[in-house]
Order: structure tokens, then sequence, then C-alpha cells
């Protein structure tokens, strides 16, 4: 293969469908695949003058869609975690819509946002929001108190406010 975008471009279009197929059939989800894919190959492509000179540029290209692939999933699980997450209250359970967990969420002061963020979103343990952050431990579990009870009183609000309290 030669280094030129030419070696790259013939290499993509015998590739891509392979590496795409293969997350397609792991995944069941051709949107997550996809772009699992397209971002392998944009890394392939800005280390080119590398991976096409490694034994297996198409084992390198895989093994990098894959690790994207579980990364996604991780993510979009955790995501419909969250969008399904239940609110409880002593009287009653009210299911919270991905819409108003969200405006809640943006709503939080920005220390308690960020928080809440790489909490739930980044799956962050405490101490890794302390070092994201520069603050300690203790001040991340403090804020995520404050932020969970800031947020239920909201959403519970919420439903006082449309009678379903």
């Amino acid at each position: 293969m030669d280094g030129g975008p030419e070696g790259f471009s013939g290499w993509y279009a015998h590739q891509h469908p392979r590496v795409l197929g293969m997350l397609v059939a792991l995944s069941g989800q051709p949107d997550v695949a996809a772009e699992a894919t397209d971002e392998a190959f944009v890394r392939a492509f800005e280390r080119w003058a590398r991976v096409r000179v490694m034994d297996s540029p198409q084992g390198w290209v895989a093994r990098v869609a894959l690790n994207e692939l579980r990364r996604r999933m991780r993510r979009r699980s955790l995501e419909q975690r969250l969008r399904w997450r239940w609110v409880t209250r002593p009287d009653a359970e009210v299911v919270v819509s991905d819409a108003q967990l969200w405006v809640a969420v943006r709503a939080l002061p920005e220390r308690q946002r960020e928080m809440v963020v790489l909490r739930y979103v980044a799956d962050l343990a405490e101490g890794d929001i302390a070092a994201v952050l520069g603050v300690s431990r203790g001040t991340v579990a403090s804020t995520l108190s404050d932020a969970r009870r800031r947020l239920a009183g909201v959403l519970d609000h919420q439903e006082v406010e449309r009678g379903h309290a």
C-alpha cells in the first residue's frame, strides 16, 4: 500500500463495509455501529503513516472500532437508565421524562450540573470527578447529594403543579 490518500482510499473502500457489518452484527444497532465505524476510520486516516505499515491494519481498525462500539453502547445504556429512572415519593412513584430530567439538570448551578454529568453520563467515580475538577472527594459527594436533593425537589414540584400529587 502506498502512503498517500489513494492508498488509504482503496483500503477504506475495501475494509469499511466489513468493519461496519461486524459492528452491526455485534450490536444490532446500525446507527451506533456506523458512528463507531466512522470514528475508527477517522483515527486510521489520522495515523495512516503508522497504520499502513502494521502487520494487520485491518485488525487495528477492527479493534479500534470494537472499542468505540463498546464505549458508545455503555453510554447509550447509561442514557437509557437515566431516561427511565424513577423519582420515588413516599405516596407514589412518578415517571420523570427524559426532557424533564435534562431541563432540571441544565437548571442546576454550574458546579452541580458538571458533577451530575460527570457522575451519571460519563460514569466517573467520585474520586475521578474530584481529580477532574480539582476538588476533594468529600466536596464531590456533598455537591452530588445537594444536586440530587435539588433535582428531586424540582421534579417532585413539577408533578404537583400538574396535579399528580
